[in-house]
């Protein structure tokens, strides 16, 4: 009897069911964010910003899988504000911004990835005579 009861315990209902292998969450991944030119060039560190010119902020993110992936909102954060940007597909993406006056700093809030950059008004400066 007591031999019973060990095989009867010892077999689970799930052993002729094979376990799934784990999901993958199929998405597109950030791999950087900075501040450019409107039209995505560079910003130099030997640039002059001005507010004559347009900025935007650029996001560029990777597929994290080969099938097929729904559109992936990244977030991020501009001096502290959050926003964020859809992507349909890997790659790069601009958003025009209004730098402000002093520091700028931009961030992927999923991966702490940032970039800074500083911007003095043309009214702050001061003529010495």
């Amino acid at each position: 009897m007591i031999v019973i009861l060990c095989i009867v315990f010892g077999c689970s209902k799930n052993d002729d069911d094979p376990v799934p292998p784990p999901v993958t969450v199929e998405s597109f991944d950030p791999v950087s964010i900075e501040f450019v030119h409107e039209d995505g060039t560079s910003i130099s560190s030997t640039d002059c910003i001005t507010p004559d010119e347009a900025y935007a902020i650029q996001i560029t993110t990777t597929k994290n899988s080969n099938g097929t992936t729904d559109v992936s909102k990244i977030e991020y954060t501009i001096n502290g504000a959050l926003h964020s940007m859809s992507f349909s597909e890997a790659g790069t993406k601009r958003n025009p911004i209004v730098l402000v006056d002093g520091n700028n700093k931009a961030e992927l809030t999923i991966t702490a990835t940032s970039d800074e950059i500083y911007f003095v008004s043309q009214d702050d400066f001061i003529m010495l005579k």
